[in-house]
């Protein structure tokens, strides 16, 4: 009953803003394919799943004027973007989700070299599933249209990803994604 409960929830909430759910779910798709690249088990890319589609949830929480904004962002709006990993971490904490999933929505922007968001977390530090919704999250967030960009080719997020393997990015995880599209 409570995973009934958690799911309505979410999906509430995913539902206030549909760019946000379609994001979450593509990401998923490509989190799962490079998951199972990455030979991870059935429970493992269940985990995967569901925490790439909720990985944004935080945005929710945020203005939508900000969120939907169509030019640059001033420098108070984008420390509030920011914020949107630590607050989908407490909103998932707070109704009681795996600690997986919640600590993707925290991890999702850090960087293995420490450059990332919200803690600059390194290398090992750095939850090995969030890694795989880290690479999936900018690819899907190139090649998809943003309100202040249009989309950008595939060959333009390979490249991104594949210069940026051992900097930014896993090793492990960029190969599998390059081996899956």
């Amino acid at each position: 009953m409570e995973d009934l409960r958690l799911l309505f929830l979410i999906t509430k909430l995913l539902n206030k803003n549909k760019p946000i759910l379609h994001h979450g779910w593509r990401v998923a798709k490509l989190a799962y394919a490079i998951g199972g690249k990455m030979k991870y088990c059935e429970a493992g890319l269940e985990h995967i799943r569901f925490a790439a589609i909720v990985h944004d949830i935080g945005k929710t929480q945020l203005p939508p004027g900000v969120i939907n904004k169509p030019g640059a962002l001033d420098e108070n709006e984008r420390v509030l973007i920011r914020r949107h990993a630590e607050l989908g971490y407490r909103l998932l904490k707070f109704v009681k989700s795996d600690l997986i999933v919640a600590e993707v929505a925290l991890q999702h922007h850090e960087r293995l070299d420490g450059s990332g968001y919200p803690f600059g977390l390194k290398a090992k530090d750095i939850n090995p599933v969030s890694r795989i919704i880290a690479v999936a999250d900018v690819v899907d967030t190139m090649v998809s249209p943003q309100v202040y960009r249009p989309a950008l080719s595939i060959k333009k997020a390979l490249k991104e990803i594949k210069q940026n393997s051992g900097l930014l990015y896993d090793p492990e995880v960029v190969a599998a994604t390059l081996a899956v599209i």
